[in-house]
C-alpha cells in the first residue's frame, strides 16, 4: 500500500492540478471580460479626439518652436471636461517632438504641460500612424495606467501631433482584491503590471535578458525600480502551469490564459498546499479503506495461521532437536555437557574419538581427561592443557568451559580442540623466524661494510677535488711570483726602479692572496669556538648590515628587512655573525652589475616545523641551475670569475651552521635569484630560565 501511495502520488497531484486549472480558467474568463470592458469603453476615445476640429486647430495655431504655456488655454479646459465625462484618468496633446502643450491636469502640481514624452512607445507608434496601446508608470505623476494614443492629422494629411488618453486600472485591481481571488496580468515579457495584491507589481515570472532590461531603462515603462524575477519551484512545473515560491505565501500554482487581441496574459494562482491537502485526503480515504480490508483479511488469516502453527510447532520442535543433535555430533571439536558439579551428562562423537572412549566407557571427572584442569576459570576464555586418552596417550589441546542456564539448573559446556598440528606449525614458524633473523643480521653487516667503503671512496674523491683546487689556487700565485721576480731582476739590471716597485706591489698582492687562502683553510679545518648562549637573531643581522653598509650603498643594493619578532636561539653569537656576514657578502657579490639589485632578509617561524625559526637572505641575482646547486657548499666551488673568490665562504658557513646545531639550505632558479635559509630551534622560556 505504501508503494502504491508513493507511485500514485505524482499522478494524483497532476490530476488535482488539472482540476484546479479548469476551475481557474473558468474564473479567469470572468476577470478577462471585466478588463476588456474597461479598456473597450475608452478604446474609441483617442481616434474621436484626433478628428475633433478644436484639437486639430489648436495644434495648427502653434508657431514652430513655440514653448507650451502652463495653462489657461481653452484646449486644456476642453480636455479637462472630456476627461471628466469619459471617466478616464488624464488626456493630453503633444506636438511632433513629443512635448505636451495641452493636458487635462494643467492646473495641478504634476501637470503634463511642458513635459516631453517622446521616449514613450505609445508616442512613437502614433507618430508613425498606428494607434498606440501601452501600459506604463507615469513618468511625471508616478501613477500607473494604460495609455491609448492616436495621430492628429492636419488638413494637408501631415501628422501634426499625438492625442493620448490615460486609463487608471487601479479600481479594477481593487475589485479583484475584494473578490478574494489572486489574479495577475503580465505583458509579453512575463512582467506583472496588474495584480489583486500590489506587492507583486513589477515582478517577473521569468528572468529578463540584458536587451529587455536596456529597453525598460530607456522607456521607463515600469519606473526606475528594479524588476525582480520570482523564484521557480523545481517540482510541479508544466507547459500548462508554473509553480512559484512566493516566500511567506509559500509555493503557489499559477495558471495563465491569453487575453484575445492584446499581448497580455491573465493568471490565477492558488496555494500548492491546497492541492496537496486534497491529494492527502483522498490518499487517507484510500488507506482507511485498505486498512478495513486488511484487518478483515488478517483476522481470517490469523485464525488459519494459528491452527497451522500449532500443528507445525510440534513438527518443528522435533526437527530442531534432531538438527541440533546432528550439529553436535558432526562438529570438529569435542563437546561435553557437564552438570553444576562438573559431572558428565553428555559428550559428542568427536569427544569420544578424541579421548578414545568407547560407547560404554564413562568417566566421573574431567580431570581424568584434561590436565591441568581448572574449573574455577569457567567463562574466562580458552586454556592450554594436555589431553589424556583412555590408552594413556597425551596430546596438546585447547579447552573452553562456559556456564549455561537450562531451566532452573546451572550446567556447563566444555569444548575441547586438538592442537597437535597447530603446535607443530608454530614451532616450525619460530624456527623459520630464527633463520630469517640470522640472515637479516648477515645482510645488515654486509650493507654496513659496503656503506663504510662507499663513504671512504666519497671522502677520497672529495679530498682529490679539494687537493686539486688548493693546488690550483696556490700554483697560480707562485707562478706569478716567479715571473715577477725574474722580471724585477731584469728591470734592476736596466735601472728601471719604478717598474720594479710596481712588480713589488703586485708581489705583495699575491702574498696577501696566499695568506688569505691559508687563513680560510685554517678556519675551515681548525677547531672552532662553539660555546653557546641564548642570543637574539636580530642582533647579528643588524651587525652584518652595519659592517657591509658602505658596500651596499656604493653598489646601490636595496636591502629590505622583515624582522617582526626578536626570536631567541641557543648559539654562538660570533659564529652567527660570521655566517650572516658570509651570506650577505655572497648575495652582494651575486648582484654585481645588476640594475635593480635587491636583498630581502626575512625572519619567520616555520608552520611546517613547530618550534623552529628561519632566517632567509634572498637576492634577485642571476641564480643557479641544479648542477651548480649540488656543489654550492663544497670547498673551492665558486661561480665568481677567476680571482674574485676562493670558494670557501659557503663551505665555512655550512660547517659553522652544523657546529651550532642549525640547518643551512639553499634554493635558486636561473634568472630569478637565490635564497639561503638558516633554520634554528627557538629557545623556550623554560630553557632560558634554567640556563640563567
Amino acid at each position: 500500500m505504501a508503494l502504491a501511495l508513493f507511485f500514485t502520488h505524482p499522478w494524483l497531484m497532476r490530476y488535482e492540478i488539472n482540476q484546479a486549472k479548469a476551475d481557474s480558467l473558468q474564473r479567469l474568463g470572468a476577470y478577462k471580460t471585466s478588463l476588456l470592458a474597461t479598456i473597450d469603453r475608452h478604446l474609441y476615445l483617442p481616434r474621436v479626439l484626433a478628428s475633433d476640429p478644436r484639437i486639430v486647430n489648436s495644434l495648427g495655431s502653434l508657431e514652430e518652436g513655440e514653448a507650451p504655456s502652463p495653462g489657461g488655454f481653452p484646449t486644456s479646459r476642453l480636455l479637462e471636461q472630456i476627461n471628466r465625462k469619459a471617466g478616464s484618468d488624464e488626456i493630453f496633446l503633444m506636438d511632433p517632438d513629443g512635448t505636451t502643450h495641452y493636458s487635462s491636469n494643467y492646473t495641478t502640481e504634476d501637470s503634463f504641460v511642458g513635459m516631453n514624452y517622446g521616449f514613450r512607445p505609445y508616442f512613437r507608434d502614433a507618430l508613425a500612424g498606428a494607434p498606440g496601446f501601452y501600459f506604463a508608470v507615469g513618468a511625471t505623476s508616478g501613477i500607473p495606467g494604460l495609455f491609448l494614443s492616436a495621430p492628429v492629422y492636419a488638413e494637408s494629411g501631415k501628422t501634426q501631433g499625438v492625442i493620448v488618453v490615460k486609463i487608471d486600472l487601479r479600481k479594477l485591481e481593487q475589485s479583484w482584491k475584494a473578490s478574494g481571488d489572486a489574479v495577475w496580468v503580465t505583458d509579453k515579457r512575463g512582467i506583472i503590471f496588474l495584480a489583486s495584491s500590489a506587492k507583486w507589481h513589477y515582478t517577473t515570472l521569468q528572468p529578463l535578458s540584458d536587451e529587455v532590461k536596456s529597453e525598460l531603462a530607456e522607456t521607463r515603462q515600469y519606473g526606475n525600480g528594479p524588476i525582480t524575477p520570482l523564484k521557480r519551484v523545481t517540482e510541479w512545473q508544466s507547459d500548462d502551469w508554473s509553480t512559484l515560491d512566493l516566500n511567506a505565501d509559500g509555493p503557489q500554482l499559477v495558471f495563465g490564459s491569453s487575453i484575445p487581441g492584446y499581448p497580455w496574459q491573465m493568471h490565477h494562482r492558488m496555494p500548492l498546499a491546497e492541492v496537496q491537502t486534497q491529494v492527502q485526503w483522498k490518499q487517507s480515504m484510500t488507506v482507511l479503506l485498505y486498512a478495513g480490508l486488511a484487518v478483515g483479511s488478517l483476522f481470517y488469516r490469523e485464525r488459519r495461521r494459528r491452527t497451522h502453527a500449532q500443528n507445525a510447532l510440534a513438527r518443528l520442535t522435533a526437527e530442531r532437536e534432531s538438527h541440533q543433535r546432528a550439529i553436535i555430533q558432526n562438529t570438529d571439536v569435542g563437546l561435553l555437557n557437564l552438570d553444576d558439579r562438573f559431572r558428565p551428562l553428555y559428550l559428542n562423537e568427536r569427544a569420544r574419538r578424541l579421548f578414545r572412549l568407547g560407547s560404554d566407557d564413562t568417566f566421573s571427572d574431567p580431570s581424568e581427561l584434561i590436565q591441568p584442569w581448572h574449573p574455577e576459570e569457567a567463562g574466562n576464555g580458552s586454556s592450554r592443557a594436555e589431553g589424556v586418552s583412555s590408552d594413556g596417550n597425551r596430546f596438546p589441546i585447547l579447552y573452553t568451559l562456559n556456564p549455561i542456564r537450562v531451566g532452573e539448573h546451572n550446567e556447563f559446556i566444555l569444548t575441547v580442540q586438538d592442537v597437535t598440528e597447530l603446535t607443530a606449525a608454530q614451532q616450525a614458524l619460530q624456527e623459520a623466524n630464527r633463520v630469517l633473523e640470522h640472515r637479516v643480521q648477515e645482510r645488515t653487516r654486509d650493507l654496513e661494510e659496503a656503506q663504510a667503503e662507499l663513504a671512504q671512496n666519497q671522502k677520497l674523491a672529495a679530498l682529490g677535488r679539494m687537493s686539486a683546487a688548493i693546488a690550483h689556487e696556490i700554483n697560480q700565485p707562485i707562478t706569478a711570483l716567479s715571473n715577477f721576480v725574474a722580471s724585477s731582476q731584469m728591470l734592476l739590471a736596466r735601472n728601471k726602479i719604478e717598474s720594479v716597485n710596481e712588480n713589488f706591489l703586485k708581489i705583495e698582492g699575491l702574498v696577501a692572496r696566499l695568506s688569505k687562502l691559508s687563513r680560510q683553510l685554517r678556519i675551515f679545518s681548525g677547531k672552532r669556538n662553539t660555546g653557546s648562549a641564548f642570543v637574539s637573531l636580530q642582533a647579528p643581522v643588524h651587525y652584518a648590515l652595519e659592517l657591509l653598509g658602505q658596500r651596499l650603498a656604493s653598489e646601490q643594493v636595496e636591502c629590505h628587512q622583515s624582522l617582526p619578532c626578536d626570536y631567541q636561539v641557543r648559539a654562538n653569537a660570533m659564529v652567527l655573525e660570521q655566517i650572516i656576514v658570509n651570506l650577505l657578502t655572497n648575495a652582494v657579490d651575486a648582484l654585481d652589475g645588476q640594475a635593480d639589485a635587491r636583498i630581502d632578509i626575512r625572519l619567520i617561524e616555520l608552520e611546517t616545523s613547530p618550534g623552529k625559526v628561519s632566517l632567509s637572505i634572498e637576492d634577485n641575482g642571476p641564480g643557479m641551475g641544479d648542477e651548480q646547486l649540488s656543489h654550492v657548499f663544497e670547498p673551492f666551488f665558486t661561480t665568481k670569475p677567476m680571482g674574485k673568490g676562493l670558494g670557501l665562504g659557503l663551505a665555512i658557513s655550512y660547517s659553522l651552521a652544523c657546529d651550532i646545531g642549525a640547518e643551512l639550505t639553499v634554493s635558486s632558479r636561473p634568472g630569478k635569484g637565490t635564497c639561503f635559509s638558516l633554520i634554528l630551534p627557538i629557545a623556550s622560556a623554560e630553557k632560558r630560565e634554567n640556563h640563567s
